[in-house]
């Protein structure tokens, strides 16, 4: 197996972030913001309270209140608030009012619609307030915009300053790396021309906020060794709900971390997604990390997704959502974006796996050359997939044989270093070529002991095999009509759940669903 030494010297793990990153920011009681009329719900002096769970607060009846005052919205207090914790905004609303609007949740604030603050007006964010787990989230649709760059913006305690372009960012975290920023508003990057070097090269190591606001066209290309390249150069904090469409990045050179989003991550990326076309990496030269998302993770990436095409060119490790981790997080984050790599590991959401990969999935294609193709890992060691599972096929282009299977592709030596896989299952074909290593579910699984309650579709991957080498303990192959009719045993039903209408009938991730 390659060694992955140079970019990890370079990059030391930090210990994650403190956010809590275990439960879902879905699924309790909540007040909602929306077209529907206002009820369960008490608004006194400015401030609004739910009487009841399942509380609607009216979107014209929130916009009359701010045009006239402040107003802050709550879960309640007491035995209410624990039954009330969340705050949803589902409808768009804007106020051009200078009046504040504060959203204080018991658990998590989540913005399923767009909000503009059309005129100077302070927000405040609050989550957890009692509660523990909950998160500022923003869907797909969701987002904040802010009209002025002086409005004042809270979040959780923390004040941040309001920032309209990458530029305006970028100089922002090079003055005060340690400070809070957040985009006010859509940015469309077309207008920079393409960047030399990742547009915000100093390390952030503050909280970096995309309130759900997208950058478009952002556009970067260099020949450039060792370097770590992405709208973010290199997180130590932590950067959250940032999108990037229609976003091109083309590194060519070695020792290289390439991601859409971050190129190092050793602090926490929350929320983030990516969508274009990533590439990196040299033909003829050692190695690189590229993603889709971030490039060498060494920290936390959770609910994120990218559906960017990743392309890897000679020994890069690639994957749709994270080059390689050495070790890093990823959690309830999928990747969609086909993979095609000439490197060393290349996987539907992460190329090399030496840390956790839980409630995750990948859809993606993976070809390529070389060493391991999986459906959601190319290749792995000491590390751990928990609650994954990946769709789309692995297939190498090598005549010398390759090492590929549904969900992993090689090297995964649980037995000897610790390393598990549990609780996942794979449905594409896989080819590593002429006198190739392939498995429904993985390419090669060196120890007993690595896989547990893990599963292959042998209707749609063709093959009766489970690993191409190695152990198949653990690993069970099962129909299409077998995976559909329940959950596979050891699959816990408060993770897993199936509909006939939720990702054709296999079974889905509660907290990550298919979109």
């Amino acid at each position: 197996m390659k060694q992955h030494t140079t970019l990890m010297a370079r990059h030391a793990t930090v210990a994650y972030a403190a956010v809590m990153l275990c439960m879902a920011p879905a699924a309790h009681a909540a007040v909602t913001i929306s077209t529907a009329a206002t009820s369960n719900m008490s608004c006194v002096s400015g401030v609004c309270s739910p009487t009841a769970a399942d509380a609607v607060l009216n979107v014209n009846d929130l916009t009359s209140m701010l045009a006239s005052g402040n107003v802050t919205v709550n879960t309640g207090t007491g035995s209410l608030a624990q039954q009330v914790e969340d705050i949803v905004v589902a409808s768009t609303f804007n106020w051009a009012s200078a009046n504040a609007l504060t959203l204080d949740a018991f658990h998590s604030v989540m913005f399923t619609a767009p909000v503009a603050v059309n005129g100077a007006a302070p927000v405040s964010l609050v989550t957890n307030d009692g509660g523990t787990g909950g998160l500022l989230s923003f869907g797909k649709t969701g987002s904040i915009a802010f009209a002025s760059l002086s409005s004042a913006l809270t979040v959780n305690g923390l004040s941040y300053s309001l920032v309209g372009s990458v530029k305006s960012l970028a100089a922002a975290v090079a003055n005060n790396p340690s400070g809070n920023y957040a985009l006010a508003a859509d940015y469309d990057a077309r207008g920079d021309k393409t960047y030399r070097a990742a547009p915000i090269p100093t390390a952030v190591s503050g909280h970096v906020e995309g309130l759900g606001n997208t950058i478009s066209g952002l556009k970067i290309a260099a020949t450039v060794n060792s370097a770590s390249i992405g709208l973010f150069a290199q997180v130590d904090g932590t950067v959250s709900d940032f999108v990037l469409a229609d976003e091109s990045v083309d590194i060519q050179g070695e020792d290289d971390a390439v991601g859409g989003l971050v190129g190092v991550n050793n602090g926490t990326v929350l929320g983030g997604v990516v969508s274009g076309t990533i590439r990196g990496g040299k033909l003829g030269s050692t190695g690189a990390f590229v993603g889709g998302l971030v490039g060498l993770d060494n920290g936390v990436v959770a609910y994120s997704h990218a559906t960017a095409k990743v392309e890897g060119r000679n020994k890069a490790d690639i994957g749709g959502l994270v080059g390689a981790s050495l070790p890093g997080t990823i959690i309830n984050s999928y990747a969609t974006g086909n993979i095609i790599g000439e490197g060393a590991a290349a996987g539907g959401l992460i190329g090399y796996a030496a840390g956790t990969v839980s409630g995750s999935f990948a859809t993606g294609n993976v070809s390529g050359r070389r060493d391991g193709l999986g459906g959601l890992a190319g290749c792995g060691s000491e590390g751990t997939i928990s609650n994954s599972y990946a769709t789309g096929s692995a297939k190498g282009e090598d005549a010398d044989g390759g090492i590929a299977g549904g969900l992993i592709g090689c090297d995964f030596d649980g037995g000897q270093d610790g390393g598990t896989i549990t609780a996942s299952y794979a449905t594409g074909t896989e080819s590593g070529g002429i006198g190739a290593l392939d498995g429904g579910f993985a390419g090669e699984v060196q120890y007993s002991g690595a896989t547990t309650n893990d599963y292959w579709d042998t209707t749609t991957s063709g093959t009766q095999q489970a690993v191409g080498q190695g152990s198949s303990s653990g690993i069970t192959g099962l129909t299409t009509k077998q995976l559909k009719s329940g959950l596979p045993a050891g699959f816990d039903p408060t993770i897993w759940a199936q509909s006939k209408k939720i990702n054709n009938g296999l079974p889905y991730l509660i907290n990550n669903p298919p979109q």
